[in-house]
């Protein structure tokens, strides 16, 4: 299970605006298979980094779920979603590429 987040912007107490994420609606709780992409580690500084790529395909037909978005599984660990479509065509899933490591702010 994961459910999707996306930054919206509205005001604090004092009037000022600030960004903050919210839950989609909709998109609270999807049956979703998350699967490691083998040798996806980039190399930084001559060593490899810590993030980490991932395929993900949620069962739902339609979403929107956009790039810059972020992905929360029933662990509480977090992605980026870097790519969204649907590879089978057939409109019963959704496939992610996603990455862990480098949370957007």
């Amino acid at each position: 299970m994961v459910r999707i987040e996306r930054k919206s912007i509205s005001t604090d107490p004092y009037g000022n605006v600030v960004d903050e994420w919210s839950i989609v609606p909709g998109l609270e709780r999807i049956r979703a298979a998350i699967v490691a992409q083998r040798g996806g580690e980039e190399v930084r500084s001559m060593r490899a980094s810590g993030i980490d790529r991932f395929d993900v395909v949620l069962r739902i037909p339609v979403a929107d779920i956009g790039i810059g978005d972020r992905m929360f599984d029933h662990t509480g660990l977090g992605y980026d979603i870097l790519w969204v479509g649907d590879l089978e065509g057939r409109g019963r899933q959704i496939n992610i590429s996603a990455q862990r490591g480098g949370l957007n702010d």
